[in-house]
């Protein structure tokens, strides 16, 4: 399934879930879920949504991985807690690439795996020799990069988690030497821990509209002094990497050519834009308009613009996000480039999540035409009626809470 972006990340995956796939019940339905929606998206017309056989066919698979696991959650140690990540991760993907109506669905998957690392965590610190599966690390870069993205999601994570007071250090200053860009990912690994503080500051500062008498933990100052720490950090990247040629090495792996390297390079830079776009949105509470906010939507456009159109393993697989997060700021003449580089990307590949998005943005685009509604609070209540020519009913249900994965 065209869910990775190298062949070395296919043959690591393939390596690391297979074999465990066969031994393990819960983790070998979902990943036939996952293949099922894969195939049927590759053998239907781009405009077709998925048929009813194929939706009983994973709902079948999906359900049948859900009793499994939940049996194996009640009896730990009849799998290893790696089969029961792996099997959440699935479950996860199930619901967050097929395009699936029911919009909400991914998070309880994403909570669970939560649950699942925080109870590893915690089982760690108490008893020797817990921590030596060696399946566990690529899952753990799977959570961080999926936390990083829910946080910077209109919900957010279930609350806000920023550390105020005191003298704060640009992320990733201090082990900035040895920072790489994980091949899985598609960027560095400090840009999850911006995202991460991104979405905290922007719990905080929309608790701080939504309920001003409550108290709120910052002031306008304080959301302004974070946006310039998070600004001045993202910056401090995109400079470092600027340079850079190096992409994080999987053990065993070729080395990349140099147009491999630089696709990867551009992944991550539009990632990088992502989080500048969140931090003068929904922090300094700037207007699409701003030259600030324009600036990073078209660079991210022109990120992927400029990574070859291939129907294999390519970073275009992780770049439904940066062009959602464009798509969500652009205006004009932009919004008609992220549409066709979505329709693009949908015809290579075929992962429904990239429809998707177009089709919930198409949505809010009508709505931001018609009243001047912003992204979030779309997002939050929708307030717009729709008709079907329009979008499908689900795009008008409230707060329906959309993951761009």
């Amino acid at each position: 399934m065209a869910l990775a972006t190298h062949t070395v990340v296919h043959q690591e995956v393939c390596k690391l879930i297979l074999p465990m796939a066969l031994g393990n019940p819960a983790l070998l339905h979902a990943t036939l879920a996952l293949a099922a929606i894969h195939r049927n998206s590759l053998t239907s017309i781009p405009q077709d949504d998925m048929n009813e056989g194929a939706q009983k066919l994973v709902s079948h698979l999906t359900t049948k991985s859900i009793r499994y696991l939940r049996q194996e959650l009640h009896n730990p140690r009849s799998s290893p807690l790696s089969a029961k990540v792996a099997t959440t991760r699935t479950l996860f993907l199930c619901e967050a690439i097929s395009g699936s109506p029911c919009l909400r669905a991914w998070r309880a998957h994403f909570l669970g795996a939560r649950a699942l690392l925080s109870s590893h965590e915690i089982s760690s610190d108490n008893f020797q020799g817990v921590g030596q599966d060696s399946s566990l690390p690529f899952l753990q870069r799977w959570y961080n990069i999926t936390e990083a993205l829910v946080a910077i999601t209109a919900e957010g994570l279930s609350a806000g988690q920023i550390a105020c007071g005191g003298p704060r250090s640009l992320i990733g200053e201090a082990e900035e030497a040895s920072v790489s860009i994980d091949m899985y990912t598609g960027c560095a690994e400090d840009i999850s821990q911006v995202f991460r503080e991104i979405g905290a500051v922007a719990w905080e500062r929309r608790r701080a509209v939504d309920d001003p008498g409550q108290h709120p933990r910052l002031s306008e100052q304080d959301f302004l002094r974070e946006a310039d720490l998070l600004e001045r950090s993202v910056r401090r990247m995109i400079e470092r990497d600027k340079t850079r040629t190096k992409v994080f090495n999987i053990p065993g792996a070729r080395d990349l050519s140099v147009e491999e390297s630089q696709e990867f390079l551009l992944c991550n830079e539009a990632y990088q834009h992502t989080a500048l776009i969140h931090i003068h949105r929904r922090i300094r509470r700037l207007p699409p308009s701003a030259m600030a906010v324009q600036i990073s939507v078209r660079r991210i456009i022109e990120c992927v613009e400029s990574i070859r159109p291939a129907a294999t393993l390519s970073p275009l697989t992780l770049l439904t996000t940066p062009l959602f997060t464009a798509g969500c700021e652009s205006i004009g003449a932009e919004r008609e480039r992220i549409a066709q580089l979505l329709t693009n990307m949908f015809a290579l590949l075929r992962l429904p999540n990239m429809k998707r998005a177009l089709q919930v943005l198409e949505a809010f685009w009508r709505a931001s035409e018609a009243s001047g509604v912003d992204w979030e609070d779309f997002s939050r209540e929708l307030h717009v009626p729709y008709s079907k020519a329009q979008a499908d009913e689900n795009i008008g249900q409230r707060n329906w809470d959309f993951l761009p994965y």
